[in-house]
């Protein structure tokens, strides 16, 4: 379920990838995009949670997955040191 929410992530346009690296990468602290879009996938269907899972254990899971996302891709970053 954490790609399902870093998927819906980047594309509500709240977090980005490192074309590169693959690395999430904070783009913008709001994240009502985010738990819009998801909870527009869920009721839709196209989203299926799990049975031991609830929209809130989701949105909290968007929320973890956001917070962990770096503020740059720490391997460019490396790489423009160098």
């Amino acid at each position: 379920m954490e790609r399902a929410a870093e998927a819906i992530l980047v594309k509500s346009g709240c977090l980005d990838r490192c074309e590169v690296h693959e690395v999430s990468i904070e783009k913008y602290a709001d994240l009502t995009p985010a738990y819009k879009l998801a909870n527009a996938r869920i009721s839709s269907g196209e989203l299926e949670l799990p049975v031991d899972m609830n929209r809130r254990d989701f949105t909290d899971m968007l929320k973890r997955v956001a917070e962990m996302a770096a503020d740059e891709c720490p391997m460019c970053a490396k790489l423009r040191e160098e």
